[in-house]
């Protein structure tokens, strides 16, 4: 079987709505002396790796994929390249979660403790992200990001097909998003939305992310100037006992959200650097006070819970939690004939 093999990858497969597969081995040697360098190098020489992983028939459309290399930075448990069907992430919450909690869970970074929290630091081509990963009776409960500084970066308006004008906040967490309150474009949230609510739902966060994708850019600190948004989320403030609420009214309890970062691609989870953009905005606009407890809750009713922890004139910065899962491990195969070798999107 593996004689006709160009390629063989093992991975290991991590959901919490949202699946990530991870790559622990096959993947040729990364050189590079930053994170940067790791993943231009991946981009120019094994580009098709990234999409066999994630594409079909191995993947399919949400799939995202993470590449674990030796860190650049000294002090760092491992390097983190993240990809999806379409290309890069310098940053990616959904993805941290399951590599980090791979590591312990695997042994890849040796568990310290039983019970507690032991902290990983994992570089990436933001720099290094600290995840912290909770045991109890030697089994992972959760595991908590600590974001980098995020930032409110101001309003824009989009002109949307169909639509018109549509009124958008712009804001950095790990990648730049678009936030559109979903009762201001005709859609509600929820997880009890019918079939054609779930549809008009698909169909106007394309409009409005490819609307956002042409229009709209920001100056990221420290990052970039001009850069173009990433995502856009549609949300749907609730407060504590689940009902939703006006647009910009009060201090919501958390929000119910739909991420779009493709065509027809709706994020299965609240995201995590999109929960730490929203942090910053609501922290700005004096509707999270510091300290205070904000949760994101995806389509699915997955919750990612977030807690501010630093604010400031470089921004906002925050913890946010859930639970990730292993659902696999697998070897896959890229035989030299496959017609598919960076496999399909359809």
């Amino acid at each position: 079987m593996f004689g006709h093999a160009r390629h063989v990858l093992h991975v290991w497969d991590y959901h919490h709505g949202q699946a990530t597969r991870i790559v622990v081995g096959g993947c040729p040697p990364l050189p590079g002396k930053t994170m940067a360098e790791k993943q231009a190098y991946l981009a120019e020489r094994y580009d098709h790796l990234r999409a066999l992983i994630c594409r079909e028939p191995r993947g399919h459309r949400n799939m995202l994929g993470a590449f674990l290399t030796e860190p650049a930075t000294p002090g760092c448990d491992a390097g983190v390249i993240f990809v999806h069907p379409d290309g890069y992430f310098e940053a990616c919450g959904d993805s941290t979660f399951s590599v980090a909690v791979a590591l312990v869970e695997s042994g890849m970074a040796p568990r310290q403790l039983e019970d507690g929290e032991q902290l990983l630091r994992l570089d990436t081509v933001l720099g290094p992200v600290p995840v912290t990963v909770e045991l109890a009776g030697g089994r992972v409960r959760s595991v908590t990001m600590r974001s980098g500084w995020s930032h409110a970066l101001g309003a824009t308006t989009l002109e949307v097909e169909g639509l018109g004008a549509v009124q958008a906040e712009l804001a950095w967490g790990g990648l730049l998003y678009a936030f559109v309150p979903a009762a201001t474009v005709g859609l509600r949230l929820g997880p009890d939305i019918a079939p054609s609510e779930r549809e008009q739902v698909l169909d106007t966060g394309t409009r409005i992310w490819r609307a956002a994708r042409e229009q709209a850019r920001a100056d990221v600190p420290s990052v970039q100037a001009g850069r173009p948004v990433d995502l856009i989320t549609l949300y749907e403030d609730v407060d504590a006992q689940g009902r939703p609420m006006p647009p910009g009214d009060g201090q919501p309890a958390g929000s119910r959200v739909a991420n779009f970062y493709a065509p027809r691609t709706m994020g299965r989870t609240p995201s995590g650097t999109g929960t730490a953009a929203r942090v910053a905005l609501l922290h700005q606009a004096g509707r999270l006070p510091l300290g205070a407890e904000f949760y994101h809750e995806s389509p699915l009713g997955l919750r990612f819970t977030a807690r501010t922890v630093a604010a400031g004139t470089e921004g906002v910065v925050s913890e946010i939690s859930t639970m990730s899962y292993c659902m696999g491990i697998a070897t896959l195969v890229l035989r030299d004939d496959d017609p598919f070798h960076e496999g399909f999107a359809i």
